[in-house]
């Protein structure tokens, strides 16, 4: 599980900076705290469906776009 946290992190901090996002300016986007979203593109927060699922709308994407070809 911890691999997949870590390469789901990586693949938001990848398509975030895509963007021309900064971690802190996408967290504000998505209202959640920096920390928390540093936290989630290092793979060392679990996080929820819902969370996921702003996340993904913040970066213009679905969910099953974010999870495609990590396994």
């Amino acid at each position: 599980m911890d691999d997949l946290q870590h390469r789901l992190g990586q693949r938001i901090r990848r398509i975030r900076s895509k963007l021309g996002y900064t971690r802190e300016s996408f967290a504000d986007a998505c209202g959640l705290h920096r920390n928390y979203m540093g936290a989630i593109e290092r793979g060392e927060q679990n996080i929820t469906i819902k969370t996921l699922q702003i996340i993904a709308r913040g970066l213009d994407t679905s969910v099953s776009k974010l999870f495609a070809g990590l396994d």
